[in-house]
């Protein structure tokens, strides 16, 4: 498996976990916010999901998305080293958060322009849960998988 698919893998990882955060913050801690599910879908779509089948397709395009990050972030870190892998997927979640807000503001894209700070401290907490997880993911799989 090369690194590309590892970092894919990792990602998609990273993927599930964000979005799990996101289903506790909706459904366990009550939280009124856009989902991850809910900015694919507008980004699809233009609205937030109409029925399961567009969320269901929301989520798998999200997942493909955190899949590709991954890779951008398995091809970076061997450049900066994997000394302290865990701060720098960290950060790099974050970061890639924070560069993602900007898009949907720079072009006012209708309902994921303007979000709550609730919105805004979960999605970051989703994007620093899926660095945490693809970072360790990776170091998994760089470990457990052969280079190929």
């Amino acid at each position: 498996m090369d690194r590309f698919f590892r970092g894919f893998i990792a990602g998609f990882i990273g993927g599930v976990a964000m979005n799990i955060w996101t289903l506790i913050a909706v459904f366990i801690l009550n939280l009124q916010i856009i989902r991850f599910i809910d900015w694919a879908s507008v980004f699809l779509y233009g609205s937030l999901p109409q029925n399961h089948i567009q969320g269901i397709f929301a989520l798998w395009m999200q997942l493909i998305w955190s899949g590709l990050l991954g890779v951008a972030f398995a091809f970076l870190l061997p450049q900066i080293t994997s000394r302290g892998y865990l701060l720098k997927g960290a950060i790099f979640g974050v970061v890639a958060g924070f560069l993602m807000y900007a898009l949907p503001t720079l072009f006012q894209t209708p309902i994921v322009s303007s979000v709550s700070f609730e919105t805004t401290v979960s999605n970051h907490a989703g994007g620093l849960l899926w660095g945490l997880t693809t970072a360790q993911s990776l170091r998994w799989l760089d470990k457990k998988v052969p280079v190929k």
